[in-house]
């Protein structure tokens, strides 16, 4: 591996930066597609320089004071599941390193800088994504928008990665490198699980519980990220509107964040 002059010198041998990895005799040449490296560079880079900034920001702007969530199995579920990408991102730089001893030959092309560069992007990405959700539970957040965009994002991500690959195994009449395709199924697998786990809220903190037993609980407070932003959660209020007019035993209780004595005192 030599000095790297420009983005291409980054891809080779086995993509590069911009274009598409089908040569002009291929069948699937006029595909719109982009390139493997462009994908696990300036992509994922990209997705994973954003969420470290927010994680940042998150945590230089506090917490929202609320209880903290108790452990529960989604919770620990969350967490869990990174073992995966963690686990097989070692495993392609491990891979990557033994691939560049060996030396390239005709079966096998040789290693590209991306290929050491991204695994470690990678499993910081995901070490950081486990302290993001540690952290939101100690400050009582049970629908995190973060975890929702970072998740969403790669979920697009591995999905376009999934087209590639599976493109460049039509016109290789298979799957050449066996060991990062299986890798990058079972990251993409764990991507597409953590987002759908993040439409499911934290259960509530167990002092909220006993505090508002006798409160009649705005649905709000049990709305995940999506369902709060496009205001889904209201839909029953709406439709019972719509059936009949509403009465004053058909309202639901303030959100305590929203009530007249948390909110005075902060003007």
């Amino acid at each position: 591996m030599g000095a790297i002059s420009d983005l291409d010198d980054f891809c080779r041998p086995v993509s590069k930066f911009w274009g598409h990895d089908f040569p002009p005799n291929s069948s699937n040449h006029d595909e719109v597609d982009i390139t493997l490296c462009f994908e696990d560079t300036a992509v994922l880079y990209g997705i994973c320089a954003v969420f470290w900034l927010l994680a940042a920001l998150k945590f230089l702007c506090g917490d929202r004071g609320k209880p903290a969530i108790p452990r529960n199995w989604l919770n620990i579920a969350k967490i869990a599941l990174l073992a995966v990408p963690l686990v097989t991102a070692l495993l392609d730089l491990i891979y990557t390193v033994y691939r560049d001893i060996k030396g390239s030959s005709d079966e096998e092309e040789g290693v590209a800088y991306f290929q050491y560069v991204t695994p470690i992007v990678l499993m910081l990405s995901m070490a950081l994504v486990a302290w993001v959700i540690f952290h939101e539970r100690r400050t009582g957040l049970r629908s995190s928008g973060l975890m929702f965009v970072f998740w969403l994002a790669m979920v697009v991500y591995g999905s376009f990665k999934l087209r590639t690959l599976t493109l460049i195994a039509e016109d290789d009449n298979g799957v050449k490198d066996k060991f990062r395709f299986t890798t990058f199924v079972l990251q993409f697998t764990t991507y597409i699980v953590e987002f759908f786990l993040v439409f499911i809220p934290e259960p509530r903190a167990f002092r909220v519980r006993a505090e508002e037993a006798d409160r009649k609980q705005c649905p709000e407070e049990d709305c995940t990220f999506l369902s709060g932003i496009t205001w889904w959660w209201l839909n029953w209020l709406i439709w019972k509107g719509f059936r009949k007019p509403l009465e004053y035993s058909d309202l639901t209780d303030l959100n305590q964040e929203d009530k007249s004595g948390v909110v005075s005192p902060k003007f």
